[in-house]
């Protein structure tokens, strides 16, 4: 596959609610399977709107990125790959995040964009029809993982437990500890 690379920056404050509510009608939040959780590969699969995809049109950008199988032209999969790697698996483009600490209160994340190698070239290839959209998608996350910082390093911080529907960020916590040897 070939890539196009974007360095993604710190995010400014954002509006969370209507673009929370036009992703869920693309792939609704609560309609995760996980197939990965336990150890240093977490994630599995989420459902998208039959003939839709993760961009700010809606439709793909780009041909399927390889051979799909029929039924996963309607999913996307996530998956965390210990310690620093987020993979994302579209039907027309894969996105890959890398997250490297750079200070206990600022990181530098990279985000590659890979693309089927016959996309390049042709009319209906519109890559920043995806770009755009999880662009604004991270600065959205990142501001309320900005929000979560400031509330876990008060003083009055007491960790609770992770509800149901939190399984694999409980998994990649006790991955974190036992790479730590605790």
């Amino acid at each position: 596959m070939d890539r196009a690379q974007s360095r993604c920056t710190r995010p400014g404050v954002v509006s969370l609610s209507a673009r929370a509510s036009a992703l869920s009608k693309l792939t609704p939040y609560d309609a995760a399977e996980n197939d990965l959780f336990e150890g240093p590969f977490l994630g599995g699969f989420m459902p998208v709107a039959k003939n839709r995809s993760l961009t700010l049109s809606g439709t793909a950008c780009a041909p399927p990125v390889g051979d799909i199988k029929a039924e996963d032209h309607h999913r996307v999969f996530y998956y965390s790959i210990f310690p620093n790697l987020l993979l994302s698996l579209h039907p027309d483009y894969v996105l890959v995040h890398q997250i490297w600490p750079q200070s206990p209160e600022r990181v530098l994340i990279l985000c590659d964009w890979l693309f089927h190698p016959d996309a390049f070239g042709r009319p209906d290839f519109h890559p920043d029809d995806a770009i755009e959209f999880w662009g604004m998608t991270n600065r959205q996350d990142w501001h309320v993982c900005e929000l979560s910082q400031q509330g876990i390093a008060s003083r009055a911080y007491l960790p609770g437990p992770y509800s149901p529907r939190e399984s694999i960020p409980a998994a990649w916590d006790r991955e974190y500890l036992r790479a730590l040897g605790e």
